[in-house]
């Protein structure tokens, strides 16, 4: 499970995942921006003396598909002067609808957008979610990302995790040196008064649970389960386990109940 939206993932008829795209180009280009909506923005021409952002970088779409269209408003730079000084082609600027899921970057106001979550609550300090960089090795550079705090039991930060797309299966990197945790432990005070907890996949289904006042820990994938980690969950009577009806669902589910530690304490809730 990866969220529950009620509202189309769209914004201003584009994806959130376009929307990532169109920030990661926009990242390329330094100083200031003058932002006129999601999808209009001037920046800093970098062929002239530009104290000013005259230069529209506007995300379009046409019967070619998606694509950044530059324009210089000042001075009329040529289309391929300015491609060259930023260093990226014109295909860079470029997005095939049927490629556009699968594009990297991920932007916090996409993310609070397609799980149907205010921002302000993603913002809060006990989310603390923030919008970052991370490097994907996959394209050779950095992209937006998420950047998702791991705590410890009072709150200290042991690590981060970037969600680097919106949709897609390749969504995560950890930070260099992680060494892997559930993540909301900061939230087991508080499941040990109400005496249960949710044990969910993934991050985004902790921030679901958290905005309707349910405690919650994840498991970073259904893969890395470590039945060690059944030791932050010993003062908690119920564990309601959010299975979905998949194979990952029916991996995690067999995981846990395989850890010793658990069992006797575990509740099947399938969604």
């Amino acid at each position: 499970m990866d969220g529950v939206s009620m509202l189309p993932k769209t914004t201003n008829g584009f994806t959130p995942q376009t929307l990532a795209w169109y920030e990661g180009i926009l990242s390329q280009f330094p100083g200031e921006h003058r932002r006129k909506s999601k999808t209009d923005t001037d920046v800093i021409c970098p062929v002239h003396d530009d104290h000013n952002p005259s230069l529209g970088a506007d995300l379009r779409h046409n019967g070619a598909g998606l694509k950044v269209a530059l324009h210089c408003r000042s001075q009329g730079c040529e289309y391929s002067e300015i491609l060259r000084a930023v260093g990226l082609t014109d295909g860079d600027l470029k997005l095939q609808q049927r490629n556009a899921a699968m594009a990297y970057g991920c932007t916090l106001e996409a993310y609070a957008v397609s799980k149907n979550l205010p921002l302000e609550f993603l913002t809060t300090d006990d989310v603390a979610l923030e919008d970052g960089t991370c490097y994907v090795e996959e394209v050779g550079n950095e992209v937006p990302a998420v950047e998702i705090p791991y705590a410890d039991r009072d709150g200290e930060l042991l690590t981060n995790r970037y969600r680097i797309t919106v949709g897609g299966d390749d969504k995560f990197r950890w930070e260099k040196g992680t060494t892997t945790t559930l993540y909301g432990l900061h939230k087991l005070e508080e499941a040990e008064k109400v005496g249960y907890v949710l044990l969910v996949e993934g991050e985004s289904d902790c921030h679901v649970a958290w905005y309707r006042g349910l405690p919650a820990v994840g498991v970073p994938g259904v893969d890395n389960w470590r039945d060690g980690w059944a030791k932050h969950l010993g003062g908690i009577p119920k564990i309601f386990v959010v299975v979905e009806p998949d194979e990952a669902g029916k991996k995690l589910w067999r995981s846990l109940v395989g850890c010793n530690a658990l069992a006797g304490r575990l509740r099947k809730v399938v969604i």
